[in-house]
């Protein structure tokens, strides 16, 4: 069998880019909330994202800069402090498609995309009303890497859940059945989370285990 091998060093941006967008897959969308300053609200999608951390709650997304410009969505959490993620399903997929459109300064992506919003209850950001999670974050750190193309990656803590009710099971858990989000590929092509299957943890044998050895 045959490989094409990359040595990243000689490689340019736009490949690097290709070849982790099309290997680190399915990744999740978080689509974004957030707010200027001035009052001016702004909504974008993300697909470099990630939870890192449980306690605290802690999620990432990767934010680049336009024409060597920071994007709005990271001028926004750098100015106000917080921001609202919402998790992108079915039925939403056209919508969170038109509201990455890049639009003159000013213009909401709320109204251009069509959505209504409420008022978040910790987040200056409004959130997506009817949205079936919406997690309200407050900026925990901003890590800037790359020198001619830099790359925000912002860390917040989630200090509200929004989960519609009827996802719920037993109160704890998110039916990821019932959800039925939507993952990122490379390139243009997203897919869809129905062919969900079941797997028991595997646990070592008894003969491997060591009595006196610490619990995880």
């Amino acid at each position: 069998m045959e490989y094409q091998t990359f040595v990243t060093a000689e490689i340019e941006h736009r490949q690097i880019y290709r070849l982790l967008a099309g290997s680190v897959v399915p990744r999740p969308i978080a689509w974004v909330s957030s707010i200027s300053k001035a009052g001016v609200p702004n909504l974008a999608p993300f697909s470099f994202f990630t939870c890192i951390c449980h306690a605290p709650p802690l999620l990432s997304i990767a934010v680049g800069e336009t024409q060597k410009r920071m994007k709005d969505t990271a001028k926004n959490i750098l100015e106000t402090g917080s921001y609202v993620i919402h998790t992108v399903v079915n039925g939403y997929e056209e919508i969170m498609n038109k509201s990455a459109t890049d639009l003159p300064p000013g213009t909401s992506e709320f109204e251009f995309a069509g959505l209504e919003t409420v008022p978040s209850d910790v987040a200056a950001a409004p959130r997506i009303k009817d949205a079936p999670v919406a997690m309200e974050c407050r900026l925990h750190t901003v890590i800037t890497n790359g020198d001619a193309w830099k790359t925000h990656c912002v860390i917040g803590e989630v200090m509200r859940w929004h989960v519609r009710k009827d996802l719920m099971i037993d109160g704890k858990y998110i039916d990821p059945v019932k959800l039925q989000p939507v993952g990122r590929l490379g390139g243009v092509n997203y897919c869809r989370t129905q062919d969900i299957f079941q797997m028991e943890r595997t646990w070592p044998p008894p003969d491997l285990v060591d009595p006196n050895a610490p619990k995880a």
